[in-house]
């Protein structure tokens, strides 16, 4: 009787936890090329998770530069550094001014330049990213976006947030629960 409660319950822990978003992967170490956005060139830098937008191209290069920039701040989130988050989030600023109707989203990246609270700018990326969305559909000229979607975020109210890549990479709660999420939408 022992036995078969022992692997019972062995057997629910086995399948809890190849279904459970809070399972952690283990943290690996990427080389990776980082464009510098000010000067236009490259240098290396080891970080745990890299994205580019450099698959997808906008019918306005406008947004094809706006959308690297949110790209810079998701990659900052995910890794949970607020600082490169605020650098990312300056440029970005930058960037939308140059957007037709990008004023919405430039408040939001605001938010996330001013913080210095990793959980203040996830709050403000989620609005951000609603924004992008908008901005972004019907414009993709070559690639595709992906629209990822978290429900564990903000307490079970889940968020949304767009990626250049299909694999899940949570910007909500980085290192915790890594690739906690789903693909919802492909816009291409």
């Amino acid at each position: 009787m022992k036995n078969r409660l022992v692997i019972a319950t062995l057997a629910l822990a086995t399948m809890t936890g190849v279904y459970s978003c809070k399972q952690e992967k283990k943290k690996e170490t990427i080389k990776t090329v980082e464009r510098n956005h000010e000067d236009h060139s490259s240098h290396e830098k080891k970080t745990r998770h890299k994205e580019t937008a450099g698959s997808i191209t906008f019918k306005d290069d406008k947004i094809n530069n706006a959308y690297g920039h949110y790209i810079h701040v998701k990659t900052a989130l995910v890794n949970t550094d607020a600082k490169e988050a605020k650098n990312g989030a300056g440029m970005l600023i930058k960037a939308l001014a140059e957007v037709e109707n990008g004023e919405k989203a430039t408040d939001f990246a605001k938010k996330i330049e001013a913080a210095d609270d990793v959980e203040k700018q996830r709050q403000a990326f989620s609005g951000l990213s609603g924004e992008f969305a908008k901005m972004v559909d019907g414009q993709i000229a070559s690639g595709t976006v992906y629209k990822q979607y978290c429900p564990m975020a903000f307490d079970f109210e889940g968020g949304y947030w767009l990626s250049s890549e299909e694999e899940i990479r949570n910007p909500y709660f980085g290192d915790k629960m890594l690739d906690c999420g789903e693909v919802k939408e492909r816009l291409n």
